[in-house]
């Protein structure tokens, strides 16, 4: 009872926190309000809680009604069918020929007032489920994924409550299952509720508020940027906070890692923004305690303003087949090799691991030494930073 009692305490703490935080950002802002780490704080904790079990199953539904209940209290509109936020996603029929649920998405729709483009949309998602309980206990999954989600809800927040100008809708989403083979973004992308032709840029975040392999590297990893017209630029003006540095990535370099696949193979520009894979990835100990609080409130407020500088631009981004890589790409592969090299001996690298990174090193040196990136060179920087991911972290 008493460790109830200080529980309720805490959250009401942080929640009086949140609100103070969001009113006092409000004031005098003409761009997105800053998101409140309180609040990134509080949803996070919750969606990572003993109570939440891992978000599988019925769990996950408990999540998507979370989300939900975010969204309600944004008075978001509600987009599939009987004036619902939740699209169910269905599983196989059972043995006495029903039908089964396999899962659920949450979406919600924000169309600005004055909106030039109203039928145009971007989409702000991350993904609410994880690999639940199990005997050895439960898979809490703060990083992956109860951070992203907490951006999807506070960039919602941030942009329905400041006094900006905004010429294109937002939908807000929350996918499940995918941890199964993304299979909750790829039912919404075969059932969207608005045209996917309508649909002009995504961002999914997935994994915010660690590091790649726990490295002292505070950045967050943009991937995808180099498919849309102009996305590259855009970003680089996008102020984020000083703790926390964009760093472009091409979505090669890392292969399918979240729900932006689905609409990567439709074409659609997107961004895929994660901090990088920490060293608890897929374990126990994935817990909220071990969260950048602060982090992921900045990654969140330089979104919400990427967000706010593609959907005022007169022209949306256009989908760019095969782009070229650029060197600051590069350089972002030597600092990893660079970040791993330090940390060898306390990682307990194989011989063969160091060879690897020794070798992805040079060649990367090499590669920035040359006047230009050959597709022989980007070749095989996409399939050695894939090798690196898979193999040493």
């Amino acid at each position: 009872m008493k460790q109830n009692i200080l529980y309720s305490f805490r959250v009401l703490v942080l929640i009086t926190l949140c609100v103070t935080e969001q009113v006092f950002a409000q004031a005098g802002e003409e761009t997105p309000v800053p998101v409140p780490v309180a609040c990134v704080r509080r949803h996070i904790e919750t969606l990572a809680s003993d109570e939440f079990a891992g978000r599988s199953g019925a769990s996950a539904l408990m999540a998507a009604e979370y989300v939900t209940d975010q969204f309600e209290k944004l008075k978001l509109q509600p987009v599939f069918a009987e004036e619902s936020f939740l699209q169910v996603i269905p599983g196989p029929v059972d043995e006495a020929g029903n039908s089964t649920t396999a899962g659920w998405n949450v979406t919600a729709r924000w169309t600005p007032a004055g909106a030039q483009f109203p039928n145009e949309y971007l989409i702000v998602a991350a993904h609410h489920d994880h690999l639940g309980s199990r005997k050895s206990g439960i898979y809490y999954g703060a990083d992956d994924n109860a951070s992203g989600v907490a951006m999807v809800v506070e960039v919602a927040k941030s942009l329905i409550r400041s006094d900006i100008k905004l010429d294109r809708s937002v939908l807000f989403v929350s996918f499940d299952l995918e941890e199964h083979l993304l299979f909750g973004s790829r039912w919404w992308t075969a059932h969207p509720p608005v045209p996917l032709e309508d649909i002009k840029f995504v961002i999914v975040a997935d994994m915010l508020g660690r590091s790649l392999g726990d490295l002292p590297i505070d950045s967050v990893f943009l991937c995808g940027a180099e498919h849309g017209s102009g996305v590259r630029k855009t970003v680089s003006k996008i102020p984020f906070a000083d703790t926390v540095q964009p760093v472009l990535l091409s979505d090669d370099f890392v292969g399918l890692r979240s729900d932006y696949g689905p609409f990567r193979d439709r074409k659609i520009p997107f961004l895929f923004a994660s901090t990088g894979q920490s060293r608890d990835y897929h374990t126990m100990v994935d817990t909220a305690d071990k969260i950048d609080f602060e982090q992921v409130a900045a990654i969140s407020t330089g979104l919400a303003r990427l967000i706010v500088a593609i959907g005022n631009q007169q022209k949306a981004p256009e989908w760019i087949e095969s782009p070229e890589i650029d060197p600051s790409e590069v350089k972002a592969i030597l600092e990893i090799c660079r970040q791993i090299d330090e940390h060898a001996v306390e990682w307990e690298l194989t011989a063969i691991q160091k060879f690897f990174v020794d070798q992805t090193r040079s060649r990367a040196e090499r590669i920035l030494s040359q006047k230009t990136i050959t597709p022989e060179d980007q070749r095989w920087l996409t399939r050695t930073t894939q090798m690196l991911l898979f193999t040493v972290f």
